[in-house]
């Protein structure tokens, strides 16, 4: 990374870690809610649409199993949870740097109408939530015959 105050005081190196953080949450803000949106963080997301289902990865390190809720509401998926600091944290004579976020998040992602609500399904996978969300079959690609001989 790209760092020209380096050697700099502690505040100008605080502040442009801060920046870098800011300008990484545009750039990945895609068809989510905005990353700007008075949060003190919100995790990232990928999206991936296969043939039969679409799948959600969101980076929730820190989040325990029962942190998190997520609905599907008039095709809005929603991600809300809570990410607590340690309890040492509140301790220390002071902090030598603060990069990791906590507190609540939500994020509400619009997905096509053609997802099966009631087969939905999340698991956690070494601190990544992972949301399944089957397509409905009349929207799974269907392969069509074509006849060969006359009309």
């Amino acid at each position: 990374m790209f760092r020209p105050f380096q050697d700099s005081p502690f505040s100008l190196n605080n502040l442009q870690d801060e920046m870098g953080r800011i300008l990484e949450r545009v750039w990945h803000a895609g068809v989510s809610t905005g990353p700007l949106d008075g949060q003190k963080w919100a995790p990232f997301i990928d999206i991936h649409e296969f043939a039969d289902h679409y799948t959600l990865y969101a980076e929730v390190p820190g989040v325990d199993r029962g942190g998190a809720e997520i609905t599907f509401i008039n095709n809005v998926l929603t991600i809300r949870g809570e990410k607590n600091s340690p309890p040492e944290a509140g301790q220390a004579v002071r902090a030598l740097r603060n990069e990791r976020r906590f507190g609540a998040f939500c994020r509400s992602i619009e997905l096509p109408g053609d997802v099966d609500a009631d087969r939905v399904s999340a698991a956690f996978q070494s601190g990544v939530l992972v949301v399944t969300l089957p397509k409905l079959e009349s929207s799974k690609p269907r392969s069509i015959k074509i006849n060969t001989g006359n009309p």
